[in-house]
């Protein structure tokens, strides 16, 4: 009788043999993985090599500079709390699009020279094609440029709008929006209740010495901020409520700096200004934040937006048009862009170039808390308060044929 050969347990080993085989399994899947990202991000990367090829081809240098400044702004920026970037640049932060430059390159035909007829060594009667010329030949060692530049994209059209927002307003009709006569507004003017308010959110935003073709980086000029009134956008603001004033429609200037002791929450604080002088005054219908704005390009040098009316250097204006795209309330924000892209029109066909492109923008700035807002951004630091200042004629010349009617 053959003896029932006896079962042995299984052996230990099985399942480590088990583990081993897992192990092995998840071993080739993760390689099979990195493989696929490898080539997934050599193929992007070798498109993207390929797409700016294409584009300093096709483009130029100046284009892919302006784009590479486009594309690389923080865009945290739109927080309404105000921080500063890590170039201490503001929140509202200027902006180049392709299209809009000269070409600056440092030949000997692109710079200004006197007339041939010219000896007593007096500079040439400033034109349109001398205003956008530079002599990068003249700038200090050490020192960064300060750029002439038209950046008003009159080309585009009148209802062309640099947006930041995922909102499609309809641009074409906000330019043929009628604006309402209102009795009680007339009475309103008639009795010299202030119907605008000038206030300043950033009043410390200074400008560039009149003349001045550079800066240098290790005093932070190009910041161009002060707390004497009399040389910021408070100075531009006196002079545009005067303005107003002058031409029979009442304005009230706040000269308050809301950054002068810190630059956060700069706007919170303009708020609470905003709301008590509304609230004293029910009658104003337009505020209007007059900043100055701040366009360095990406190797450093700084922007000055400028134009050429009557025979004079004029700093461009650009109108800021805040919101409900990024979550806050604002119901107002077509009514204020429609004013803006009409007042940007306005302003164009009486000085060409003089308004560079309505920004749109996702936060409020405040805008939600009149019947109507308007932030100024009048020239930049690379401007002189000189040139801000021949643009305000300009802007209450135009906002004459809005204000009595809001």
């Amino acid at each position: 009788m053959i003896p029932k050969r006896k079962e042995l347990p299984p052996p230990e080993n099985i399942p480590l043999l088990e583990t081993v085989k897992k192990e092995k399994i998840e071993f080739i899947f993760r390689r099979e993985r990195r493989r696929r990202q490898f080539y997934g991000i050599y193929f992007f990367t070798m498109l993207v090599a390929i797409v700016l090829c294409v584009t300093v081809l096709f483009f130029g240098t100046d284009a892919f500079e302006t784009v590479s400044r486009l594309f690389s702004k923080d865009k945290a920026e739109d927080s309404q709390n105000d921080e500063k970037d890590e170039n201490g640049n503001e929140v509202l932060d200027g902006f180049l699009l392709p299209g809009v430059q000269t070409d600056f390159s440092n030949n000997e035909s692109d710079t200004a020279k006197p007339s041939d007829g010219n000896t007593d060594g007096q500079k040439p009667p400033l034109t349109i094609q001398t205003l956008y010329q530079f002599n990068y030949n003249a700038v200090p060692n050490g020192e960064i440029p300060i750029i002439p530049m038209d950046l008003s994209l009159t080309s585009y059209g009148a209802a062309y709008i640099y947006n930041s927002t995922g909102l499609k307003p309809n641009t074409e009709a906000m330019l043929e929006r009628a604006w309402g006569n209102d009795s009680s507004v007339e009475y309103l003017t008639a009795a010299s209740a202030p119907l605008v308010l000038v206030v300043h959110t950033h009043g410390t935003e200074g400008y560039s010495k009149d003349g001045a073709i550079s800066y240098r980086e290790d005093t932070d000029s190009e910041l161009a901020r002060s707390t004497d009134p009399n040389e910021t956008v408070v100075a531009v603001g006196k002079e545009l409520s005067n303005a107003l004033n002058s031409a029979g429609i009442p304005s009230l200037h706040c000269t308050v700096m809301h950054d002068r002791e810190q630059y956060k929450d700069s706007y919170a604080r303009a708020e609470e200004t905003i709301k008590q002088y509304l609230e004293r005054y029910p009658s104003i219908r337009l505020v209007i934040d007059v900043h100055r704005d701040s366009v360095v390009k990406s190797t450093g040098e700084l922007v000055r937006p400028v134009t050429l009316v009557d025979g004079q250097a004029a700093a461009q204006v650009m109108c800021v048009v805040g919101s409900d795209w990024g979550g806050e309330e604002n119901p107002n924000w077509e009514g204020n862009l429609a004013l803006a892209l009409q007042l940007r029109e306005r302003l164009n066909t009486k000085c060409e170039r003089l308004c560079r492109p309505v920004y749109l923008r996702s936060s409020t700035y405040n805008q939600e808390l009149a019947p109507y807002s308007l932030l100024l951004e009048i020239g930049a630091s690379g401007n002189s308060l000189e040139e801000a200042l021949r643009s305000v004629r300009f802007i209450a010349e135009a906002l004459e044929a809005f204000v009595p009617n809001l």
